[in-house]
């Protein structure tokens, strides 16, 4: 009886860590961090806390999010687009000029949120016609499009009318309108990636590619859609960021890849391809939003930020990677406890 009853309670112990585990790893990790730097800034600087900081925050962060939405679903079909902020640049210079020349508002941006899903159209059309890699592809328009953005546009900046400041600058009550334009958005791209048939095949694909095509999904063509659908965030992010600095200049998004690739990794999009989330890329982008905001209120220096934010990359590489042994390992796990 003794045996039988230690037995009972050994499984019973084990039930509640394994959910105990099990919750621990519902729970996204960044929450925690975001909650240690709002404690650790707040004891660093007695500005950090004050309402028009935090809208700042929001504000800043908004351009951001809204390409690294479109990045989550290019790294989790086992993509990779390094092309993000030359595109922007490109995009943003293109809307500047077509302004400049008394093109509507509303119009200027429909154009340029179109060019923005052709150029991201064509990185796709080449990586699946060609079969080449997409770091190479996308490497390559990173430099063709930053180089032609400075040919055409040289060293001038171009002025903003009213209307785009509003977009860029402006509040509805108290929240600045690019934190709601990118909120709205996140929704969609929620909605898209979870509730969608575009979002389950992104995921496939990204999971096993051959399985894919063998159950008569169009590969290629929807890698072609997932690099449009990130061009197309992108545009929408040149109009945001082009009024809220009021002007339109040619080293816009310069190294804005570096902010977006790191921030979806840290979430828990992973590299390998498969895995997404769309609540972890708001977590990742808040995360490294509110440490640069940190530390310019501390008088951090600059190019120690991009350390860090090099470090974080890399940090969340090795945590992905060690979490998807131990991911491998439970299952092994299970499979000989299964078998015995």
């Amino acid at each position: 009886m003794m045996s039988l009853n230690s037995k009972a309670n050994d499984s019973g112990l084990a039930k509640q860590k394994g959910s105990k585990a099990s919750l621990l790893d519902k729970i996204n990790p960044l929450i925690i961090v975001i909650v240690f730097l709002y404690v650790g800034i707040t004891l660093l600087s007695d500005r950090f806390l004050d309402i028009g900081n935090q809208m700042n925050i929001l504000r800043q962060v908004a351009v951001y999010l809204i390409i690294a939405l479109g990045m989550t679903f290019v790294i989790a079909s086992r993509g990779i687009d390094l092309s993000v902020g030359s595109s922007l640049g490109l995009c943003a210079m293109v809307l500047g000029t077509l302004i400049e020349a008394g093109t509507p508002v509303a119009i200027a941006m429909v154009v340029v949120v179109g060019l923005g899903t052709l150029i991201g159209a064509f990185n796709g059309l080449v990586i699946t016609r060609f079969r080449i890699n997409p770091l190479i592809v996308t490497l390559g328009m990173l430099v063709a499009l930053r180089g032609a953005t400075h040919f055409f546009m040289g060293g001038s900046i171009i002025r903003m009318p009213e209307s785009l400041r509003f977009i860029g600058q402006g509040f509805i009550g108290f929240v600045p309108v690019p934190a709601i334009i990118a909120l709205v958005a996140t929704a969609f791209a929620y909605w898209l990636f979870f509730h969608t048939r575009f979002g389950r095949h992104t995921v496939s694909i990204g999971s096993n590619e051959d399985a894919c095509q063998v159950l008569g999904i169009h590969v290629n063509r929807h890698k072609v859609a997932v690099y449009a659908f990130q061009g197309a965030c992108v545009g929408l992010a040149a109009a945001i960021i082009v009024g809220r600095l009021n002007a339109a200049s040619p080293s816009l998004g310069n190294l804005y890849e570096l902010h977006i690739i790191a921030a979806v990794v840290l979430g828990g999009t992973a590299l390998y391809g498969g895995v997404g989330t769309i609540g972890g890329t708001l977590l990742g982008i808040l995360t490294i939003g509110i440490l640069e905001n940190g530390m310019v209120l501390i008088g951090a220096d600059f190019h120690l930020q991009r350390v860090l934010l090099g470090f974080l990359l890399i940090f969340a590489v090795a945590y992905q990677e060690h979490r998807r042994r131990v991911i491998d390992t439970r299952a092994f796990s299970r499979i000989r406890e299964a078998e015995e």
